[in-house]
């Protein structure tokens, strides 16, 4: 029988290379998305996470799953990311996407799983370094470092786990788009000198909703080529004032 693995934001970017590489692996991987999953083979369902109404219903259609991967997020444009210049509204639909959606996601399909099921949890090199004009995601991204700890004590007594991955500038195309707006001609400084790829992420997330790593939970993992060992943190680009 195989796998049953259910992923949000799974239409592109990291949670679609996620659904690609676990469909390629034999999983059934059912994708939850305002989007249709370009892959036929990938069950779709189009979904608005941040409707408790709706994660329920798909949740108790798809039934038991193995693993769960709550990718679904936004980030701001630099300019409406600080705190001077931010709306309550900005506000608000951040963490609804990044924070509540993630949080109905898990109410929602974590009854459903079976014993050493995994929650693999998206979070961002945000919540372990600074990072400048970001003040939206960086809560948003930091809680979910905190409730990948509460959760993997509070779940461990039905036997799954949670684990959390931070992948740092990565090439989707919400981080290329943030990183146009830091300007022309500027680009990030980074160990590897390169951007991530949404299937190295995809790989680590993976190796997490497997039974490969069967005793890991409670686990930050940064996927960042090395920027967070960075002495001065993470090295952005110069900021316009």
């Amino acid at each position: 029988m195989s796998a049953i693995a259910v992923i949000t934001g799974a239409a592109q970017g990291i949670g679609g290379a996620t659904a690609a590489l676990l469909k390629e692996r034999g999983w059934v991987v059912h994708s939850l998305d305002r989007n249709p999953n370009p892959d036929p083979s990938i069950v779709s369902h189009i979904c608005d996470v941040t409707s408790e109404e709706n994660i329920t219903a798909i949740a108790a259609e798809i039934g038991v799953i193995d693993a769960l991967v709550p990718c679904a997020g936004i980030n701001l444009r630099p300019d409406d990311n600080r705190a001077e210049q931010l709306t309550i509204d900005a506000w608000n639909k951040t963490l609804a996407v990044n924070l509540t959606g993630v949080m109905l996601t898990v109410r929602a399909f974590r009854p459903g799983m079976r014993i050493n099921g995994s929650i693999v949890l998206l979070s961002s090199v945000a919540a372990l370094r600074a990072m400048p004009l970001a003040d939206a995601y960086t809560a948003s991204k930091g809680a979910l470092v905190a409730l990948t700890r509460t959760w993997s004590v509070d779940y461990g007594r039905f036997g799954i786990r949670v684990n959390c991955v931070c992948p740092g500038p990565t090439a989707t195309e919400m981080m290329c788009g943030v990183i146009e707006q830091f300007g022309a001609g500027q680009q990030l400084q980074l160990p590897q000198q390169r951007m991530g790829r949404p299937e190295e992420v995809a790989s680590v997330i993976a190796f997490l909703a497997s039974s490969e790593s069967s005793y890991l939970s409670g686990a930050i993992i940064p996927i960042d080529g090395g920027a967070t060992a960075h002495s001065a943190g993470m090295p952005f680009p110069k900021l316009r004032t």
